[in-house]
């Protein structure tokens, strides 16, 4: 996913690449485990019968009310991995794998690929919390946020850190697997962002989704305001679950096993942004 791209302000993304950068020289040969409960729990496969798929469509509320969509997504949930097909150019597809440990970046336009282990993004967030916390960056980057739920409206949550405000409504899934197993999904996509230094930072949204989660409920709609003293912009993501998976889905799931054995390695920093 990479709305975060679109609307990260200058000073965060400079400041995470900053954080990233004094961490190679800091951390170097250090070891920090920051595994959640549920991804160490997610290499036992999900049954097929809970098979199922998200459409994710983000969109830019502009002046005159008018959505303008800026991102849009398929996520194929099956045989307990993910897979995320960008609908929007570049069309990249990013296989989440728990089962074998690792997430595996795909370039249809370059015909390349990239993968990382779950240990290493791990690893690599734990340090980078663990340096912003020593730095006293904590707030500034979202990690000391706790989302709230909202006493008079049922099923609404918000979180908010810096000039980052989001606001949540959730519904009840038509399967049990589908809250948590989306919730690591959204843990893993964000983590991986954060490695390869893309958007904001990852932590306040990753509580979000984990409240909502342990709820035992889905997103459906996460609309986020971002102001600063010039400008405004407001963000909303639509979630749209489906049990099951369709012909066409299935066709997908196929042709990423054709892309894992024809696309080229290349290491994470050459994969394309």
């Amino acid at each position: 996913m990479r709305l975060s791209q679109l609307i990260a302000p200058k000073s965060l993304a400079a400041l995470i690449r900053i954080v990233c950068c004094c961490l190679i020289a800091t951390t170097a040969g250090t070891t920090v485990a920051e595994s959640p409960a549920r991804l160490a729990a997610a290499k036992i496969p999900a049954a097929d019968d809970n098979a199922f798929q998200v459409t994710i469509e983000v969109f830019e509320v502009l002046a005159d009310e008018k959505l303008q969509l800026q991102d849009r997504h398929l996520v194929l949930f099956k045989d307990g991995k993910a897979y995320d097909f960008a609908l929007t150019e570049p069309r990249n597809v990013t296989l989440i794998d728990p089962i074998n440990g690792q997430i595996t970046l795909l370039s249809r336009v370059d015909h390349v690929k990239s993968a990382i282990t779950h240990q290493d993004i791990v690893t690599a967030a734990a340090r980078f919390r663990l340096f912003a916390t020593n730095e006293g960056l904590e707030t500034r980057l979202g990690i000391t946020a706790r989302t709230v739920r909202d006493a008079n409206q049922a099923n609404t949550y918000q979180i908010q850190f810096g000039d980052y405000h989001y606001t949540a409504s959730a519904a009840e899934p038509e399967i049990a697997a589908q809250p948590n197993r989306f919730a690591e999904f959204t843990d893993w996509v964000a983590r991986v962002n954060l490695v390869r230094k893309i958007g904001t930072p990852p932590f306040a949204r990753i509580n979000l989704g984990n409240t909502i989660a342990a709820d035992g409920r889905i997103p459906e709609t996460v609309t986020l305001q971002l102001k600063s003293d010039t400008h405004a912009r407001t963000f909303v993501s639509n979630y749209k679950f489906k049990t099951g998976l369709s012909k066409e889905s299935r066709q997908r799931v196929e042709e990423v096993a054709g892309m894992l054995t024809l696309y080229r390695d290349v290491p994470l920093a050459a994969f394309p942004r």
